[in-house]
């Protein structure tokens, strides 16, 4: 009898211990998943009332696969050729997030641990990593995703510039004047130009603008308005050069006449009148400059479908006008690649399918190498001298503010405004105060204009509201568009 029962309860006691063990490995495996569980995560967003219809409707009807901050700060995918790019460094020794959450690293079963930084009220903490960095077999899978969801607005200082001088001299809030100054640009003082023929607005004519001893102190490329808006004393203002003379030239016709005391008042233009012109068939040089460094992850792929849809419709549009695309990626030092850049063509197949196969990783630290993508976008593409260019720099963060790039800033912002390149910055979420006042500094000195993403489309990180007046906003691929159509003129 006591030979049954004991078996009875060890028949039991082998039961409960199986159940145990059964439970923790399931335990074990929801936890391993965890870490990935916001990855791709299908997510319906609502959009305020603030928000046109149009909007609405596009949010409404689509469930967007959204990666989240943990993807943002955390998934990047990885080449398993360049394992090490997702730390933004090559050693592998150490990396730092600058994302408002928490990352999870999982080691491959070679490296049987986990790693998890924190990072709260804006203190950014490195964590040393020991082991060899965590190597992904394949890069997380694209989400599944269609243009029209990202919202955006736009501010065009140059055509708002006594709110940006009542900005400068108000001060009681912040010295905006120091958000330029910090970057050694004075975008203060300017003459404004207007070039026609027989009240007809004349574009893509080449403005010189000279001081008393006939030293070309600035150079632009009036838009499609027949205007150039002449910063000349942008990198110089301690000089305080003052213009006397203009230059404006368009296909073999050239006009020149002084600088009038009222020329120089604010809310003045000064008219410069061709007598007759030959028109130049208009083309379109238009190029993408995209920081593809981790903290974009919350909305590369989300950009990459807007780009792509503003390519498609302006290509459609202007099948009248020959275009040329390049686009071109930049992360930081020690990244895989500084610049990915791709030279113009008419190919635009070929180009969306540059612009498809990026993704974000690398950085490190909050700035990345903008000086540098600048630079090679502006002196290194072989721009139609006579066409329409602009250039669209999608971005979330500052160059490095070190002296050596401040001047490298100056030169390429410079040049480009002298070649008629338009700048038109693209700010998305992780933008701050400094970085939205230097890039519409960019966009001012060259005729662009600043846009930048909204919290409306429920989409990425939080995104800052730029100091500005008031502002439609639209979807991102519709204003991209009407920019693009309306520079062409």
């Amino acid at each position: 009898m006591k030979r049954h029962l004991l078996l009875v309860i060890f028949l039991v006691l082998s039961l409960v211990l199986c159940a145990c063990s059964s439970k923790k490995e399931d335990s074990a495996a929801t936890a391993d998943t965890g870490a990935y569980s916001s990855v791709g995560d299908t997510t319906t967003h609502s959009i305020p009332e603030s928000v046109p219809d149009s909007v609405k409707e596009s949010a409404k009807s689509d469930s967007v696969t959204a990666p989240t901050s943990e993807y943002k700060a955390a998934a990047d995918p990885v080449s398993p050729e360049s394992p090490a790019d997702i730390y933004g460094g090559s050693d592998g020794e150490s990396y730092s997030l600058r994302e408002s959450a928490t990352a999870d690293l999982i080691a491959t079963e070679s490296f049987d641990m986990k790693y998890s930084t924190e990072i709260i009220d804006g203190t950014y903490d490195d964590v040393i990593v020991e082991t060899p960095p965590v190597i992904i077999d394949e890069p997380i899978e694209k989400p599944q995703l269609k243009a029209g969801i990202l919202t955006a607005g736009e501010w065009n200082d140059n055509k708002n510039f006594d709110f940006l001088k009542g900005l400068i001299s108000d001060g009681q809030n912040y010295q905006y004047s120091d958000f330029f100054t910090k970057w050694n640009l004075s975008p203060f003082s300017r003459l404004v130009i207007c070039c026609k023929c027989d009240d007809t607005p004349v574009q893509n004519a080449k403005v010189t603008v000279y001081d008393m001893d006939q030293n070309a102190i600035w150079s632009g490329v009036t838009d499609y308005e027949g205007m150039v808006y002449a910063y000349y004393a942008l990198t110089d203002a301690a000089s305080n050069p003052l213009p006397s003379s203009i230059k404006a030239e368009y296909n073999g016709s050239v006009k020149e006449q002084p600088v009038m005391k009222d020329d120089l008042r604010d809310n003045s233009v000064a008219y410069v009148e061709f007598d007759s012109i030959q028109p130049v068939t208009k083309t379109l040089d238009l190029m993408f400059t995209v920081d593809t460094t981790g903290s974009m992850g919350d909305e590369i792929y989300y950009l990459q479908e807007e780009l792509q849809d503003v390519i498609k419709r302006v290509q459609n549009d202007t099948a009248n006008i020959p275009v040329r695309l390049s686009v071109n990626f930049y992360r930081d030092l020690n990244d895989e690649y500084v610049v990915r850049p791709y030279e113009f063509s008419t190919n635009i197949n070929e180009q969306l399918a540059y612009l498809n196969k990026e993704y974000a990783t690398g950085g490190g630290d909050f700035e990345e190498a903008v000086e540098t993508a600048l630079a090679n976008s502006v002196n290194d593409h072989s721009w139609d001298e006579n066409s329409i260019k602009l250039m669209f720099l999608v971005l979330d963060a500052p160059p490095h503010n070190t002296e050596e790039n401040r001047q490298i800033l100056m030169d390429t912002i410079t040049k480009a405004s002298e070649m008629g390149i338009r700048i038109i910055p693209v700010a998305s979420s992780g933008i701050d105060k400094d970085t939205e006042f230097l890039l519409r500094a960019f966009a001012m000195a060259t005729g662009g204009t600043y846009t930048f993403l909204t919290d409306d489309s429920g989409v990425g990180g939080s995104h800052l509201e730029p100091t500005v007046g008031e502002y439609q906003v639209e979807q991102l691929n519709d204003l991209l568009v009407r920019l693009i159509e309306q520079y062409i003129g």
